[in-house]
């Protein structure tokens, strides 16, 4: 028995090594308390306010009820002497509010173990698994509420335990295009015994504010963790903050971060056809608490979102020569569109390559299944050669906007150049 008290005091040493990352010192369940994909920790692991996709399971169940399609997420992340994975998976309903499930493990293998006179006695390994149940539900447009379940399982050594917790949150994105996010992690919190060892998670809290600027495409996020808030001598503060900003609009997302351990860069690329996008993310930290001793450490993650609700428009002809004196000559635009409950209004704008809009249209109820253009502008004009865009926004009837940007088409209406030759007359 002594060898096994020696390889558990091994390991530890170990896990206090890997918890100077963590923003409570290496207290029971920090491994949930961090941060689990590139995106979050590109962005210094402020993300409570923001909580856009299937990462909201972890950070801010409540942020669920944002995602308006089925989102698969998988991430690694390189630790000291450990590693840190992710799957997790979304699903929003149409009126059933939207469920997630995450599944994590921490842990590190081939740890030595040694008596006290320094004799090896074979290796041990550790590991935390948390599987996590959330759901969420938006009564209002700009309010939603969120929990979960989470079942924690404990491995060291020859030792293993089990507990149950359960998270409650909330979220709020007004006044625009300001969020807020409050979470109260371990209102149930979990126990678990080793041997005759047992540790009960703290309850911590998490307060965030998020804001959106240049049509959603700068997000900045500002946390803070209260660890252990209900405790006056255990109590520790740990700020976080970040900023993404598309370079490319849905396509290449560059991500800077800081907290009280680390600064972070991040990158992300994504790539969207039609119904689905897949995309991934990198994140690259250096730890300057530690006076940059501890080597700069890298997360990689993918993700899919496929099916869901949306909307988006066909557009044909590619090339369209507009003939306003030709009532036939138009350019169709098929509206695809999947929502959640029935649409209450709806708006299409048509901007040039400067983001001028030069067309709207717009109405109550469902959009037309098809629709036209005769390439005039608002106010009758013939609309200049290039290309155009287009911008759709569906409201249904609980308030819940879908939003979509895309290419419409080239406008070209001068023929081709050619010569003019002048003969003098014989």
């Amino acid at each position: 028995m002594r060898a096994s008290s020696s390889g558990i005091r091994a390991c530890g040493l170990l896990l206090v090594a890997c918890s100077f990352l963590f923003a409570g010192g290496g207290a029971p369940g920090e491994f949930l308390n961090y941060a689990i994909a590139p995106r979050s920790l590109g962005m210094g692991k402020a993300f409570t306010a923001i909580a856009d996709d299937v990462q909201a399971c972890y950070f801010n169940p409540a942020g669920l009820y944002q995602l308006n399609a089925q989102e698969v997420l998988m991430a690694h992340s390189q630790l000291y002497g450990a590693r840190l994975e992710y799957v997790g998976w979304a699903l929003p309903t149409r009126s059933a509010g939207t469920f997630g499930v995450s599944l994590l493990n921490f842990g590190s293998e081939g740890i030595d173990a040694r008596t006290p006179e320094n004799t090896r006695q074979g290796s041990y390994f550790f590991m935390e698994n948390a599987f996590v149940a959330a759901y969420a539900y938006n009564p209002w447009q700009s309010l939603g509420f969120g929990g979960s379940l989470k079942l924690i399982s404990k491995n060291l050594a020859v030792y293993s335990g089990v507990g149950l917790g359960a998270d409650v949150s909330a979220l709020v994105t007004l006044p625009r295009p300001f969020s807020f996010g409050l979470v109260l992690q371990n209102l149930i919190q979990p126990s678990l015994t080793l041997h005759d060892s047992a540790e009960r998670y703290p309850r911590n809290l998490r307060a965030g504010a998020a804001v959106r600027l240049l049509d959603d495409r700068v997000r900045l996020g500002a946390d803070i963790v209260v660890t252990d808030f209900a405790s006056s001598s255990r109590r520790s503060f740990s700020p976080h903050g970040g900023i993404e900003f598309e370079v490319l609009p849905d396509v290449l997302i560059p991500r800077v971060g800081l907290d009280a351990n680390e600064v972070s860069l991040g990158l992300g690329v994504h790539q969207q056809w039609g119904k689905m996008a897949l995309g991934a993310d990198y994140a690259f930290l250096l730890h300057y608490q530690s006076d940059y001793t501890l080597a700069p450490t890298h997360k990689v993650g993918v993700f899919l979102t496929f099916a869901g609700y949306r909307v988006w428009i066909d557009a044909q002809p590619a090339v369209f020569r507009p003939t306003p004196e030709d009532k036939q000559n138009l350019l169709w635009m098929d509206v695809r569109l999947v929502t959640r409950a029935d649409v209450k209004r709806w708006q299409i704008l048509i901007k040039n390559r400067y983001g001028e809009v030069v067309r709207t249209f717009a109405g109550w109820d469902e959009p037309p299944q098809r629709m036209t253009w005769d390439g005039l502008d608002d106010v009758g004009r013939l609309v200049a050669d290039g290309h155009y865009y287009y911008d759709i926004v569906v409201v249904d009837q609980r308030g819940r906007p879908l939003k979509f940007s895309g290419s419409l088409t080239d406008i070209r209406t001068s023929g081709p150049k050619g010569r003019l030759e002048i003969r003098p007359q014989q």
